[in-house]
């Protein structure tokens, strides 16, 4: 007959082979026999949570420990399983206690480390890995985890250096490939990134992460063909993200003409992705048959007259379009559509038009020779790198001291509260609190001088327009600003500032400061204006034609 140590012995080897059913059944036919056997527990408890059932799994590694709470391993197990419930706290302490039980647990520092960083502990989490990797120097997945711990602390250099360890103790090592390109492309070292990121695919070629992190940098870098292929994966639902929330039964349009039927192209992403890619809707609508135009409620009072649209509906997030139709695409595919290359950029502005009613009724309020200049300060604070890309709005004061500039608040949500709460008066006049949707926004650019802006939707309005824009860029910009350029090969009327340094905004508006100025004071406002802006193709003449007004 059998013994229960034997019965389990064989257990782990199916378990060990991955044979789960019969791993489970041995060890339940182990437990009929010895209802207290904490191995088997345990073991039964690790099933579970391999097939994340994750209650009854510490419920089974619980009754283990109360039998056997010396061992350590019950409680690293224990950790994991609650870190999947979320009870962190519970977690590393059960963490803790195991390596209490056994000080060279380097397993254990290492699954602590991963829940410190979840729970935003990212100092706590590099010791812990510290720890990890003194007991075991050639401890790849510490390294990986210091790394990521060490991005959060803005410690680049040692991230690499982490990272860089862990694929050189685990050459086939995917994430730490992936995580050592998001470092590289933040530090504009796209060309190393794109390599990195290159060998995280050649090692898993379905990491769809790696495929995305990839995209971003080869389409920053001009790369237009290649990076359109790879931006393709963010429809994969391993990504979770909201960057492609849509999901239809229809076919995705592939770019064939469409006669007699109806094609929904949606929204995707922010609202200046919208704007920014709602040209090629001309283009599209010459392929022939009925195109709807789904956008969110602030834009659809702007686009209602878009040449190229046929019907505009407001967009919901939870629901399926009420109209019907036969085939659907993101605005956002359109370039990869019609196979984009920096010489192809379709760049005729303005395509966005204000509409006329309210342009008049914003030209009776801004009435004056004032140099009409509108700010912005922040993006959306729901965004994760808004901190980046977004300035305080004291940066602006020095441009309000140029003699004949008068500045204009269009900043909205929450950073809109900082005009309010400067000392003494305000330097900007706010006029965002009279917006309600981007139509009143475009209706007071139609009447500004110049726009000035960090990296926000009102940028690509101001583009889209044809009127006169300056952007400021952090040294990590959106890949829509390519690399080094003062210009955009998508926005002919756009001139950029970028950061020297990441973080450093004072360079940047003293260039704008002394730009500014000079522009004021050679009395040549009257040359930023839009009608006196020559559009006429090819890209590259287009801007020329207008940094002759300008530059």
């Amino acid at each position: 007959m059998v013994g229960v140590a034997e019965t389990i012995e064989l257990a782990v080897e199916h378990h060990q082979a991955g044979r789960l059913d019969k791993a489970e059944n041995l060890y339940r036919q182990a437990l009929k026999s010895g209802p207290d056997n904490p191995t088997a527990l345990h073991a039964l408890g690790v099933a579970a949570y391999q097939r994340r059932q994750h209650g009854i799994a510490a419920e089974l590694v619980g009754k283990a420990i109360a039998i056997s709470p010396e061992l350590p391993r019950f409680h690293n197990t224990l950790g994991l399983v609650l870190e999947a419930l979320g009870q962190l706290e519970q977690a590393i302490d059960a963490y803790r206690r195991a390596v209490q039980l056994k000080p060279d647990f380097a397993e254990a520092y290492n699954n602590m480390a991963i829940a410190l960083h979840t729970q935003g502990q990212y100092e706590e989490a590099v010791q812990s890995c510290k720890q990890a990797v003194l007991l075991k120097p050639d401890y790849a997945e510490a390294y990986n985890t210091m790394g990521y711990a060490l991005e959060k602390l803005h410690r680049y250099d040692e991230a690499v250096e982490n990272y860089t360890d862990a694929v050189r103790f685990k050459s086939d090592f995917a994430e730490a490939y992936n995580h050592l390109g998001v470092v590289l492309s933040g530090w504009g070292q796209h060309a190393r990134a794109i390599k990195s990121y290159s060998r995280a695919i050649q090692i898993d070629p379905d990491y769809s992460e790696a495929h995305w992190n990839r995209a971003l940098s080869l389409l920053i870098s001009g790369r237009f063909a290649e990076g359109w292929k790879d931006y393709q994966w963010r429809r994969n639902t391993y990504l979770k993200m909201v960057t492609y929330p849509h999901r239809y039964d229809v076919p995705r349009w592939d770019g064939s003409r469409f006669v007699g039927k109806r094609l929904l192209v949606h929204y995707e992403q922010g609202f200046g992705d919208t704007i920014h890619f709602v040209r090629y809707l001309r283009m599209v609508k010459a392929r022939g048959g009925t195109v709807i135009f789904e956008a969110r409620k602030p834009l659809v009072g702007l686009l209602m007259q878009f040449q190229g649209i046929d019907e505009v509906i407001e967009a919901s997030f939870d629901q399926v379009p009420a109209t019907k139709f036969d085939f659907h695409i993101s605005v956002m595919d359109l370039p990869g559509i019609f196979k984009t290359t920096l010489e192809t950029v379709p760049a005729d502005v303005p395509y966005i038009y204000a509409d006329q009613i309210r342009a008049d009724y914003w030209h009776r309020r801004l009435c004056g020779s004032d140099f009409k200049v509108g700010i912005v300060w922040s993006g959306s604070p729901t965004y994760e790198k808004n901190y980046i890309r977004s300035c305080a709005l004291a940066h602006f004061a020095p441009l309000a001291e140029i003699g004949g500039v008068k500045m204009y608040g269009l900043q909205k949500g929450r950073a809109a509260a900082q005009l309010k709460r400067l000392p003494g008066k305000p330097f900007a006049v706010d006029l965002a609190d009279e917006f309600d949707s981007f139509s009143d926004t475009a209706a007071v650019i139609e009447n500004l001088d110049l726009v000035i802006s960090v990296d926000t939707s009102v940028i690509h309005l101001a583009g889209a327009m044809g009127k006169p824009v300056w952007v400021l860029l952090s040294a990590a910009p959106s890949w829509h600003w390519m690399l080094q350029r003062r210009d955009s090969p998508w926005y002919p009327t756009a001139r950029l500032f970028r950061q020297k340094k990441l973080g450093e905004w004072d360079d940047v508006f003293n260039r704008v400061r002394e730009e500014l100025q000079m522009l004021v004071a050679g009395g040549i406002k009257s040359r930023l204006r839009i009608e006196e802006v020559k559009v006429s193709a090819p890209v590259q003449q287009k801007t020329a034609d207008f940094r002759e007004r300008i530059f």
